[in-house]
């Protein structure tokens, strides 16, 4: 115990790596908060402008369709502007003025600037309005009888059923996940401290090290005890970080605020033992060292979603097997398995294997270090 007490008050002493495990997640996070703190308030529907040619006569049965469309609310789903000038419809389009043209001819077709959520939203009213027509002319053609029950029950659908489909989590906020990949991150610039607990055992590296090299207690076991040291530490600032998230920056975590935090403290023994195999590993200098530590977190919280969100998502889709194995995306993905989805299963199988990596990056330190043998210290 007088051994784990000193290590930390050592690693207290290290200001700079203070400032990068708590300082800095706290700051980068106070931007986070006025970055998207009134985001989800802004957010509010409004109508989509939509440019029509009036150059056919299917336009008028279409025109009249696409202005009584309502969401639940009772708000106009489209905002239909006329133009007889293609040219003029064609400018309002590249400015952004409008979103969409619909012209006719043979059928109606629509022409788009980009494809985004107002165009899809038009395609698709586009597209069942297209179905409609011909489900009617059929049924003209087949049952002329029923055409006007037919017109009824497709008249009483103009109204958008707009459905919120309910998840199991409690945490809807899109913008969550960057507090998600920021408390990752804090776990991760874990290994720089890792990294120094293994310098400190090296005797031809660091003084310290020499010193410990030819001192009567195993090696095992001082290193076994600067790592519980620096985990308590670091599970300490960790706590904070994650607090400082939920009372100041006002980020709800739900019920699983007690998991989140659990995730944390695995990410955290995972990032200390991984940098305990970089200070092995590596050879040479400790600047060397700090800047392997530096750029493995920094691209594992890259790829986890700190500077953009979608990265997850791009890298699912071409390349799975990096979300299944970076510690970064595995804390996300854990934490929004839990706070969005309600899936405590995806969130222990991430844990797990987080807690996996974190184990045998021990072992093979351990391995590495009880190898060493000095000539002379």
């Amino acid at each position: 115990m007088l051994h784990i007490k000193y290590r930390m008050k050592t690693m207290l002493r290290q200001k700079t790596l203070l400032f990068w495990s708590l300082a800095f997640p706290v700051i980068l996070g106070m931007l986070f908060y006025f970055m998207f703190g009134g985001i989800n308030d802004l957010e509010q529907f409004e109508e989509v402008p939509v440019g029509v040619l009036t150059n056919s006569d299917l336009l008028e049965m279409f025109v009249s369709m696409m202005e009584e469309v309502q969401t639940e609310n009772k708000i106009p789903l489209f905002r239909v502007k006329k133009y007889t000038d293609r040219k003029q419809a064609e400018k309002a389009l590249q400015d952004e003025k409008i979103y969409g043209i619909v012209q006719g001819g043979e059928e109606l077709s629509l022409i788009v600037k980009k494809s985004d959520n107002y165009s899809s939203l038009i395609k698709t009213f586009l597209d069942q309005y297209r179905e409609n027509t011909a489900l009617i002319e059929d049924t003209a053609r087949k049952n002329p009888d029923k055409v006007a029950d037919l017109v009824q029950a497709l008249a009483a659908g103009t109204q958008a059923q707009i459905k919120e489909i309910p998840l199991k989590g409690t945490d809807k906020d899109p913008y969550a996940q960057y507090f998600y990949a920021l408390i990752s991150m804090t776990c991760l610039i874990g290994t720089m401290v890792g990294m120094h607990n293994g310098n400190d055992i090296q005797a031809d590296l660091t003084a310290v090290g020499a010193r410990r090299n030819i001192a009567p207690t195993p090696k095992l076991r001082q290193v076994l005890n600067d790592f519980i040291a620096t985990y308590i530490l670091y599970c300490i600032i960790v706590a904070i970080v994650t607090g400082v998230c939920v009372f100041v920056y006002d980020q709800d975590f739900g019920q699983n605020a007690g998991l989140v935090l659990l995730g944390g403290w695995i990410g955290s023994f995972t990032a200390l033992a991984i940098g305990e195999v970089i200070a092995v590993f590596i050879k040479g200098h400790a600047q060397k060292k700090e800047g392997v530590c530096v750029a493995v977190f920094m691209i594992s919280s890259f790829l986890a979603g700190l500077q953009w969100g979608d990265i997850t998502f791009l890298i699912e889709e071409h390349c799975p097997v990096i979300n299944r194995i970076n510690p970064g995306t595995l804390i996300v993905n854990g934490f929004k398995s839990l706070s969005v989805y309600g899936d405590s299963r995806s969130y222990v199988i991430n844990m797990v294997t987080l807690a996996l990596i974190g184990i045998v990056s021990v072992i093979i330190s351990v391995w590495k270090l009880r190898r060493v043998r000095y000539e002379s210290i």
